[in-house]
């Protein structure tokens, strides 16, 4: 399966900065971040957000993998990482499966900071988010070069819930 960051031409090179664009959900360009993306706009229907249980009783199929749902823990101050898929685990070099964002954020500040940011944006939106962006050699511990993502809300008891990220991920060449 191709996706659009499959056409970067140095897969083992960093680029200079990190940089990060917003861009809107007709403009995926990733195969696997399109189809999760049309999966949560059927089982949203005319509502502004899906049930988290279209999530739990959807088959994804291969697309599963490019899929992770975090829970909104502690009134919105953190959220658990209730499945991750296992692009992400490559991506990432771990499963954080029954960890916290909180946990990430000692991992790595600067990066856990900005995954909470996200989160944030959907969970006070209500609304999904896209984001593509290159990762550059002020992360020269990241696995990957290149990302595409999409935060989607899935709907709790009370409003936003859980959020649903597909993502794709071009790994650098030396994680192959």
């Amino acid at each position: 399966m191709t996706s659009a960051g499959d056409d970067l031409s140095a897969h083992g090179a960093h680029f200079g900065k990190t940089s990060v664009s917003t861009i809107g959900l007709p403009d995926i360009a990733c195969a696997e971040t399109r189809a999760l993306v049309r999966a949560w706009k059927k089982w949203r229907g005319w509502h502004v957000m899906p049930p988290y249980s279209a999530w739990a009783d959807a088959d994804l199929g291969p697309y599963l993998a490019y899929a992770s749902v975090a829970r909104i823990a502690e009134d919105g101050r953190d959220y658990e990482f209730e499945f991750i898929g296992d692009a992400h685990v490559r991506a990432y070099g771990a499963d954080h499966r029954g960890k916290y964002v909180s946990d990430i954020v000692h991992l790595s500040p600067r990066f856990g900071r900005q995954l909470k940011a996200s989160y944030d944006l959907v969970r006070i939106s209500g609304r999904p988010h896209a984001f593509q962006g290159t990762v550059g050699a002020d992360y020269p511990r990241a696995r990957f070069v290149w990302f595409e993502t999409a935060y989607l809300p899935l709907a709790g008891p009370d409003g936003v819930g859980y959020v649903l990220n597909a993502a794709v991920y071009r790994l650098r060449e030396d994680t192959l």
